[in-house]
């Protein structure tokens, strides 16, 4: 579905977290509920789980994707703005598209569909994303995620292992790779 996307400039948030649920989320939340089903936990406690994985992992793949926009060669691996030379939209560029006047619009949209991002275009799109606070409505999400995958594990008492499930949705929204 994401391939079928690429050079699209006008996916929509629905469609991006389409793209999320499929590629992140199932796989997360699968992993949790395993998990459960391993240890014999009641169906209430596993469907929780589940619950718990989904939410964490939109809020991973949002973090990704911000990290392509924010982090460095040095910490990423890869050139920074990857998924843009690639022609991927994520949430940042997509919040900017509803926000931006209509000629930076076409400025981005133009760098998606012909996944071109010569040093200059990438500035301006840059501080765009910053001057539209895009990048901060992208880490909301992930953080209001996160805080979502936290309350399923409320059907837990109290111990160990619930804290050591609630401490990874902090570390998804504080890494920096």
């Amino acid at each position: 579905y994401q391939l079928t996307k690429n050079g699209d400039p006008d996916v929509t948030e629905d469609e991006h977290f389409e793209i999320i649920r499929r590629k992140t989320a199932y796989l997360f939340s699968g992993c949790a509920r395993i998990g459960g089903m391993l240890a014999g936990r009641p169906d209430a406690e596993v469907e929780a789980l589940g619950q718990y994985g989904f939410k964490l992992g939109i809020a991973f793949q949002l973090v990704d994707d911000l990290l392509d926009l924010t982090g460095t060669v040095q910490s990423l691996g890869k050139p920074v703005a990857s998924d843009l030379r690639e022609g991927k939209v994520t949430l940042p560029v997509i919040a900017l598209m509803a926000r931006a006047n209509p000629d930076d619009r076409a400025m981005v949209a133009d760098a998606v569909r012909t996944r071109s991002l010569p040093p200059e275009r990438w500035e301006r799109i840059s501080a765009l994303l910053a001057q539209y606070r895009t990048i901060d409505y992208a880490y909301d999400r992930a953080v209001q995620l996160a805080s979502e995958a936290k309350a399923h594990l409320q059907v837990f008492a109290p111990c160990d292992e619930r804290s050591a499930l609630a401490a990874l949705p902090d570390y998804v929204l504080l890494r920096d790779r």
